[in-house]
């Protein structure tokens, strides 16, 4: 079982562990409303570091990585983030990802856990290997989230954070005098890369940084007058479906494409020749499920792998599931059959053997 250089400092603090993607992480340190309520209405902080961490450099690398996700990455500004998915010939999702371009020639990818290998195995066969640094293991990447994201930080450096935009990034000092050295086998900077991005839905910002100095920040975050709370896997996963987020392994595979998750809009430039594009064309004209939004109308939390009915008609299958915190209802995404995408359509969803009425909507539920 794999650590994050973290995981002392979570245990230390009581945090309840838990197995995730082959890494101990954090489930929750007091409980996952309390955790998802702090994010909400202050400021939260977590360890997500078990997600991978992936360099792209040298001449080349940004033509390269354009070629092989669904953002045309050639036309983004240094410093700018997109969202976007990498893509098997078929159009199946290998990984989706955040691409930050840090200059001309190099940008920085963010797999999901267990991912890197797969994706960096991927662009290697594809000829890529000469632009790939995987630093998974090395980076302690840390997410401060919450209306409150930006005065917490602030206090931690002079640069004014305001200044950086939502899906923006920006290699600045933090706190020099903690930091220490930075590892030179790190390969990223000799500042930490602080971008403004999240996957709560609120204001906030990732930290990430090589292992030791990001043990120093987290400490430092902790010794503030007013620290973020601290908050594990349990609050990340019913705050990200409240909006609706994707969850790799369990919202898509291979075995799905962009256009049925219904991230095209927001993952996918049509400007730029990629790999899966024209299997991703095909699909958009073909009557294909839908990954949507549903509703319960009664008791009950709909869970990864519940069958969604029409009468006794199986009509699709949950994928990720919670009861929303805010909301104080079951909530959950899963993909239906096309005469159910229309929001406000009635389905039932079959919970520990009864069928239970659901509506259907467009994320965001909040």
């Amino acid at each position: 079982m794999k650590e994050t250089a973290l995981k002392s400092k979570h245990e230390d603090a009581g945090a309840k562990m838990t197995s995730f993607g082959g890494y101990q992480m954090p489930l929750k340190f007091t409980s996952i409303n309390k955790e998802h309520k702090a994010v909400r209405e202050a400021a939260g902080i977590f360890d997500v570091s078990h997600m991978g961490a992936v360099l792209l450099k040298g001449e080349g690398a940004i033509e390269f990585i354009s070629e092989h996700c669904t953002m045309n990455i050639v036309e983004s500004e240094v410093d700018q983030l997109k969202y976007a998915h990498i893509l098997n010939e078929d159009g199946g999702i290998i990984d989706d990802t955040i691409v930050t371009r840090l200059s001309k020639d190099s940008c920085y990818i963010v797999p999901n856990v267990g991912k890197n290998e797969k994706v960096c195995e991927w662009f290697e066969e594809r000829g890529g290997e000469e632009y790939i640094i995987d630093l998974t293991g090395k980076t302690v990447i840390m997410a401060i989230q919450g209306p409150d994201a930006e005065k917490t930080l602030q206090q931690l450096t002079d640069e004014d954070l305001s200044k950086i935009e939502f899906f923006q990034s920006k290699q600045i000092p933090i706190n020099e005098d903690v930091m220490g050295e930075f590892d030179k086998d790190w390969s990223m900077s000799d500042t930490p890369i602080v971008q403004r991005s999240g996957y709560t839905g609120e204001d906030g910002f990732e930290v990430v940084l090589p292992n030791e100095a990001g043990i120093e920040l987290w400490d430092q975050l902790m010794s503030l007058e007013e620290p973020p709370v601290r908050c594990g896997l349990g609050a990340r996963d019913t705050l990200r479906i409240e909006f609706g987020f994707l969850l790799g392994g369990n919202d898509f595979d291979e075995s799905r494409t962009t256009i049925e998750t219904g991230w095209e809009e927001h993952a996918v430039e049509w400007d730029h020749d990629f790999v899966g594009k024209e299997s991703l064309e095909k699909i958009k004209e073909e009557e294909h499920q839908m990954l949507k939004g549903f509703v319960m109308e009664n008791k009950g939390i709909p869970r990864h792998g519940y069958v969604i009915y029409d009468k006794d008609k199986k009509i699709g299958k949950i994928t990720s599931g919670t009861r929303s915190p805010v909301l104080e209802k079951g909530i959950a995404l899963g993909y239906v059959d096309p005469d159910y995408h229309e929001e406000g359509s009635k389905v039932q969803i079959e919970i520990r053997g009864d069928k239970r009425e659901a509506e259907v909507t467009n994320p965001p539920f909040i």
